[in-house]
């Protein structure tokens, strides 16, 4: 199998497996979830009282979201250090530019909406420590797709044992 095959599979696996994980965490901890979900009528479980009060727990959805979609976004082009670099950095630059325009109440979605006649945005609430989860996510996905890709590219140390 050629080594771009499995380095995509491996970070689309590893996206998934993180957007699984993002999923039960706000089934699990967040009392404000996205519409999707409100529109399952899923409730958060009793654990949510212990977001509120870690500030990294608060932020993990940013970490996982850039992460994921990054990891995902390498894995759709030819997976290397540096498409990982790029598609984190793009994500995280969209994460950042989310948070900050939540610092004033999402005044340029709330324009768009009513230039094409849409009454109301997506809430949300201005978090710094997103827009660090958003930055650590970036380099996450960098270190993720420098591993993998050495693992894969490295022979078996099982294989020159025998």
């Amino acid at each position: 199998m050629r080594t771009d095959y499995k380095a995509s599979l491996s970070f689309a696996g590893m996206a998934g497996a993180l957007l699984l994980s993002g999923l039960i965490y706000y089934l699990a901890f967040r009392t404000a979830r996205p519409a999707l979900l409100d529109h399952f009528q899923l409730r958060p479980l009793a654990l949510a009282g212990g977001v509120e009060r870690s500030a990294f727990l608060g932020s993990l959805p940013s970490l996982i979201h850039v992460t994921a979609f990054g990891l995902l976004t390498s894995a759709l082009l030819r997976p290397s250090v540096l498409s990982a670099l790029v598609a984190g950095t793009a994500w995280a630059g969209i994460g950042v530019l989310w948070e900050l325009s939540c610092a004033d109440d999402q005044a340029w979605l709330r324009r768009g909406g009513e230039l094409i006649g849409v009454s109301s945005v997506p809430a949300c609430t201005y978090d710094s420590g997103d827009i660090v989860a958003s930055m650590a996510g970036a380099a996450a996905v960098t270190c993720i797709a420098w591993l993998v890709l050495r693992v894969q590219s490295n022979p078996r140390s099982t294989a020159r044992g025998r």
